[in-house]
């Protein structure tokens, strides 16, 4: 299992802010993603102090900075399949794997998703068969897609910063109560 500091990422990163695209493509040879937050609540999402702690108010939710990490990754991989979108209509199903398992992962791991995800659409909204559809496929569909491989792809385990700070002790809680949340496991 290989252990790799990637720090950086900033909101916008999937739109090239930061390091941007570098930086998410650095994150394909991973296993696991380790997230670091911040329990504390006094750091914004780009780690700059916003406050002491002693003012509630002003405390950011850790929960907060692992929604918008995900939605950096989500966008990311949904950008990059959106921007060859007619290309995977077109070509169909090995596309569309093709395409996903650009991100370091193997043919039949892609097919497991993909058809995790047809089962889903054939089960819940009467749609067999829709992945040889893709014509059909809704930018929800497509969001469903992403977060499904995102999920099984980037399993995340967070580590919790500044957790000896008494704004920390609510906060832990809260997210040991919302666990598993977006993909993450204490």
């Amino acid at each position: 299992c290989l252990l790799k500091d990637v720090a950086g990422l900033v909101p916008g990163a999937y739109r090239g802010r930061g390091k941007g695209n570098k930086f998410l493509d650095d994150l394909t040879d991973s296993d696991v993603l380790v997230h670091i937050l911040d329990s504390s609540g006094v750091s914004d999402a780009e780690g700059n102090k916003i406050c002491d702690g002693d003012d509630r108010q002003q405390l950011r939710h850790p929960i907060d900075d692992l929604e918008w990490i995900r939605n950096e990754l989500v966008q990311w991989v949904y950008h990059n399949l959106l921007y060859k979108w007619e290309s995977v209509v077109r070509r169909g199903r090995s596309k569309l794997i093709g395409m996903l398992s650009g991100y370091k992962q193997n043919q039949a791991f892609t097919e497991d998703v993909l058809a995790a995800v047809e089962r889903f659409l054939a089960e819940e909204k009467g749609r067999e068969g829709a992945c040889d559809e893709l014509e059909r496929w809704s930018e929800a569909d497509l969001h469903r897609l992403v977060s499904a491989f995102l999920g099984a792809r980037f399993p995340m385990a967070l580590a919790l910063n500044k957790s000896d700070l008494p704004s920390s002790s609510r906060h832990v809680e809260d997210i040991r109560s919302a666990l598993p949340l977006h993909g993450a496991h204490v």
